[in-house]
């Protein structure tokens, strides 16, 4: 006789970056075991990977997870963990010897957006570009670049980030990435900090906490990325 089939809850989630809203399911005994594997794991690569296969897994609607950016996939994460376990984590702040325990609320936290942000803008004369967030992969072939090649894998960035380039008359989607590295290549070089400030100021998953210490002192503390939340 067959077992009878659970009926799990869905929520919407809206993606920063595009805000689009999808049906995610909380994650079951099935996605607890893949987070027993990101314990003790100092491989980004496994651990980006794990991510990715955990939000494929509980989003009941198409999502192409390649196409999201790092911080639409650290905020669906965590709203994820909100809503299966609960949203009230504990941590620990270490300031020198001193360690202070404090909770966050992960519904609360949120995706900041930098007033001076712009992803459509004038980069040479008339010549304007539209730019696309890095992605998941992009982030990590730059997070692993060693240090002697760092440049290529900031300029490789640049190039996939450039979704379309504008003039006057028309707007052109169709190219290869050689051309649009020499396209790069033959910028003033002011251009390329226009392209730059685009991405120092992304959208980045932050959230300020307020710390009260033992002699009754308090400081705030700013917490960004998946990587300060420790929700593993």
């Amino acid at each position: 006789m067959a077992l009878p089939k659970i009926t799990h809850p869905v929520f919407k989630i809206t993606i920063p970056s595009t805000k689009k809203t999808y049906g995610f399911r909380p994650y079951t005994v099935k996605e607890e075991k893949l987070l027993l594997f990101l314990k003790d794991n100092d491989n980004i690569s496994e651990v980006l990977d794990t991510i990715k296969q955990i939000i494929n897994n509980c989003c009941v609607e198409e999502i192409d997870i390649s196409k999201l950016s790092l911080f639409d996939i650290e905020y669906i994460f965590i709203k994820l963990r909100s809503q299966s376990v609960g949203s009230i984590i504990e941590l620990v702040y270490r300031k020198g010897e001193q360690k202070t325990e404090f909770v966050v609320d992960l519904s609360q936290v949120e995706v900041k957006f930098h007033p001076e942000h712009e992803t459509k803008f004038i980069i040479y004369d008339n010549i304007g570009v539209a730019m696309s967030y890095p992605t998941f992969e992009s982030m990590l072939r730059l997070e692993q670049a060693q240090t002697d090649n760092i440049d290529d894998a900031i300029f490789d960035m640049f190039v996939d980030c450039i979704d379309n380039v504008f003039d006057d008359n028309k707007v052109y989607t169709e190219f290869t990435k050689e051309e649009m590295s020499e396209f790069i290549l033959s910028l003033p070089r002011e251009c390329i900090d226009k392209i730059k400030k685009f991405l120092d100021t992304m959208p980045v998953l932050e959230h300020k906490q307020t710390i009260k210490y033992k002699d009754g002192s308090t400081e705030e503390v700013v917490l960004r990325g998946l990587k300060d939340f420790f929700i593993f």
